[in-house]
C-alpha cells in the first residue's frame, strides 16, 4: 500500500505536523510505503497543485490531517482541495482511498464534524471512496512536539492512531472502535467539567481585558 499523508497546516511546527509525522512513521513500521507532503505556507498556487496531483496519482490511499481554524480547515488547504478538484482530469480516473483526520483544541467532538463533513464531500465530488474520518480534541497543549514527548496531552492520540494505521494498512474504513476512541476527551476530567472550566477561564480573560462577551458586534446602533 502506497499511502500519501497530507499535512494540512501551513505552519512548519504544528500539532498537525506532529500527528502527520507520527502517522507516517507508524505506517512505515506496519510495512506500508508512506509519503508525507505539507500544503504550501501561503498560497496554494498551480505548482503546489501540480505536486499534489503527482503524489496523488501514485497513491493507493490518501490521509488528510488538518487543524480546525474558525470551524473549518485552513484557507490554504481548502483552496488546494478546490484546485485539485478543478484539475481532477489530470488524475486520469485514478481514485485513491480517502481518509480524514481533524483536530482542534476544543474537546467536544461536534467541533470537528463540519471539517470532516467537508472532507467527505470533497471525496464524493472527486469520485473517491470515503473511508471515514476521525477527530481529536484538546490538541493545543501538544505545541508541535513529537507525540511521545507530549505526555498526557497526546495519550489519546497515541492510543487511537495505531488502530487507524491498522485500518489504513488493511484498506478498510475506519472502524467504529477507532472512531469512538478518537472522540474521547484527552483531559482527566468529565467533559461537562472541562467545558465549565474553559468557560470560567474565558470569562476571566474577558474581564481582565475589559471585553464584553455579550456584545453584538454587528448589531445596528
Amino acid at each position: 500500500m502506497n499511502v500519501l499523508v497530507i499535512d494540512g497546516s501551513r505552519r512548519a511546527k504544528s500539532n498537525t505536523g506532529a500527528i502527520a509525522r507520527d502517522l507516517q512513521a507508524q505506517l512505515h513500521r506496519a510495512g506500508q510505503t508512506a509519503d508525507l507532503w505539507r500544503v504550501p505556507k501561503w498560497s496554494a498556487g498551480p505548482d503546489a497543485t501540480a505536486e499534489a496531483l503527482q503524489r496523488l496519482a501514485v497513491a493507493d490511499a490518501a490521509v488528510l490531517v488538518a487543524p480546525i481554524y474558525l470551524d473549518q480547515m485552513p484557507a490554504v488547504t481548502q483552496r488546494l482541495l478546490e484546485d485539485v478538484w478543478e484539475r481532477r482530469a489530470e488524475l486520469d480516473g485514478h481514485a485513491p482511498l480517502f481518509y480524514g483526520i481533524a483536530h482542534s483544541g476544543f474537546p467536544e467532538p461536534i467541533q470537528r464534524r463540519a471539517e470532516l463533513l467537508s472532507m467527505r464531500l470533497f471525496a464524493a465530488q472527486m469520485g473517491w471512496i470515503w473511508m471515514g474520518g476521525i477527530g481529536f480534541g484538546g490538541t493545543s497543549p501538544i505545541d508541535g512536539r513529537p507525540l511521545d514527548e507530549a505526555g498526557m496531552f497526546s495519550r489519546q492520540l497515541r492510543k487511537v492512531l495505531p488502530r487507524a494505521v491498522e485500518d489504513i494498512a488493511r484498506a478498510r474504513p475506519f472502524s467504529a472502535k477507532t472512531i469512538a476512541g478518537s472522540d474521547k476527551s484527552p483531559f482527566p476530567l468529565p467533559l461537562t467539567a472541562m467545558i465549565a472550566l474553559v468557560n470560567l477561564r474565558t470569562r476571566k480573560a474577558a474581564r481582565d481585558r475589559q471585553l464584553r462577551l455579550d456584545a453584538r458586534v454587528y448589531a445596528p446602533d
